[in-house]
Formats: structure tokens, C-alpha cells, sequence
């Protein structure tokens, strides 16, 4: 038996591509091609300038110009800030300058910015001292009742102080001694409106105790416990407390009032102990 096997061969003829299609393609190739040489040349041409700018001395730095600043003098902030005259202004990096100025004590915030092409403009707040602490050394408080700077030969003295603590306390209780000079503004701030020797210009110092509050000291050397609350109750029972003492001639006597309780007060005089 013969079988015959019989291969058909089938030739392929290669597909015709539209010519349209294939100029299409080619615009699209040279579109990318021109866009990337355009980029390119943007890039190295914006090099070039920027090499060129900070060569020129058309951008150094010829003024620098200090606003808000009380205390500190122009010197002292441009020294604090670290620019030097002549820098090219595109080299200075601002926020580094601006960190720089806020680790000065007396800086509590600033802004930098440039003025092109030669001037930089250097905005502080500063602190204001409002109180003085006394703690082994001597320290000014801000308003927030923050410890930025000791005091040192030709500072002003002419605030409140805070006495009572001590040096470790700062170390390992910062924030609770914060807090408790915080209190302490509140109470001098309801003092101030008051009528009485008590006004803060009558006040010698206020002792801070961590565990007990505040107490304030006349400059006729009465002292005044007033713990951690209720100032403005407790300013009240004061009057009421004065008024009876002067109608019995013992006021001047007391030495010591204790006014950290409910509903009473403790009086200590040179003489006797009394409680009203």
C-alpha cells in the first residue's frame, strides 16, 4: 500500500503599511526628539545662569535690614544670624539663618527673606521679661513663665522675683515650675486690680512651693499664703480678714496670713496666733 503525501507550501507575503500611518508615526517620533533636545537646552541654559549669578556681584549682599528688635541691637542680631557682608544672597540658606537667630535667648521668633538683588530683611520678636527668678542664679521669665536667659551685670532689676526654687528643680521639674510661675502672673494679675498693699508694687517677692503654691511677701514683710486656687476667694477673704483685724487694732501685728483653706484663715502675728 502507497500513500502519497502531498506538502502545500503557502508563501507569506509581507503586510503593506499605509504610508499615512507611517508619516504620522514619524512626526511623533520628531516631536519627542525636539521636545527632549528644547528640555535639554533649558536645563543647561538655566546652569549657566545660575553659575553666571552667583559669580556676578550684582547678588552679594550689601544691606541687611533689622525690624522688631527692642533690646538687641542691629549688630547683635546680624551676629547672631551669622550673614556677612558680600555673601552672594542665592547661596544663603534662609532657614538655617532663621535657626540660628532662635537659639539667641532673647529671640523668640524671626523671619528672613530676601530683597533682591543686594538686601536681606531679618523680622524678630523678642521676649519681654516680666518677671525674675531666682534659682542659685538669677533668671529673667518671659510671659509664658519660661526661664530664657540669666541676668547679668547692667540688666534691669526692676521686676517682680520668684523665689523658693532651687536649681535641681529646674533640671527635673521644669514644666511644673512653669506652671507654677504661670500662677503666679495670674495672681499678680488680680492684684493689680485691687486696692490693697497687696498690689504688685507692694509685693517684695513671690515664693513658689512645689507642693504648697504661692505665697507673696509685702515690702513691709507680711507674708501672704495663697496655694494654687481660688486667688480671687481668697482675695476677698483677705479684706474681709484686714477689716477685722484693724477693728481690733491687731492688723499691723500680723505677720503671717494663711488663706490656703475652705472657709477660714490662719493668722500668725508677733504675739499670739489667731484664726478668723
Amino acid at each position: 500500500m502507497t500513500v502519497n503525501t502531498r506538502t502545500v507550501i503557502t508563501e507569506c507575503k509581507p503586510v503593506e503599511r499605509d504610508p499615512a500611518e507611517i508619516r504620522q508615526r514619524n512626526r511623533h517620533i520628531l516631536k519627542r526628539l525636539l521636545l527632549i533636545c528644547l528640555t535639554i537646552d533649558a536645563v543647561l541654559g538655566a546652569l549657566i545662569l545660575y553659575v553666571v549669578f552667583l559669580h556676578t556681584a550684582y547678588f552679594n549682599l550689601h544691606h541687611v535690614e533689622v525690624t522688631g528688635n527692642r533690646r538687641l541691637s542691629r549688630a547683635e542680631i546680624i551676629e547672631a544670624a551669622e550673614v556677612h557682608s558680600g555673601v552672594n544672597l542665592l547661596t544663603v540658606d534662609l532657614n538655617a539663618v532663621t535657626d540660628k537667630l532662635r537659639r539667641h535667648p532673647w529671640v523668640r521668633a524671626a523671619v528672613v527673606y530676601r530683597r533682591l538683588p543686594g538686601q536681606m530683611i531679618i523680622e524678630v520678636d523678642e521676649r519681654t521679661p516680666r518677671a525674675i527668678l531666682a534659682a542659685g542664679k538669677l533668671y529673667y521669665l518671659d510671659e509664658q513663665g519660661e526661664v530664657f536667659t540669666r541676668l547679668f551685670p547692667g540688666d534691669g532689676v526692676d521686676y517682680t522675683v520668684f523665689t523658693g526654687i532651687y536649681p535641681e528643680d529646674l533640671k527635673q521639674n521644669g514644666a511644673e515650675v512653669q506652671e507654677l510661675v504661670r500662677m503666679g502672673f495670674t495672681l499678680l494679675d488680680l492684684l493689680e486690680r485691687t486696692d490693697t498693699e497687696l498690689d504688685p508694687s507692694g509685693i517684695a517677692e513671690v515664693r513658689l512651693n512645689m507642693d504648697e503654691g504661692l505665697a507673696v511677701q509685702t515690702r513691709f514683710g507680711r507674708v501672704v499664703v495663697f496655694g494654687k486656687d481660688q486667688f480671687d476667694l481668697k482675695l476677698h477673704r483677705y479684706g474681709r480678714l484686714k477689716r477685722f483685724l484693724t477693728q481690733r487694732g491687731e492688723w499691723n501685728n500680723a505677720r503671717i496670713i494663711n488663706l490656703d483653706f475652705e472657709d477660714r484663715a490662719l493668722v500668725r502675728s508677733g504675739k499670739t496666733r489667731l484664726q478668723g
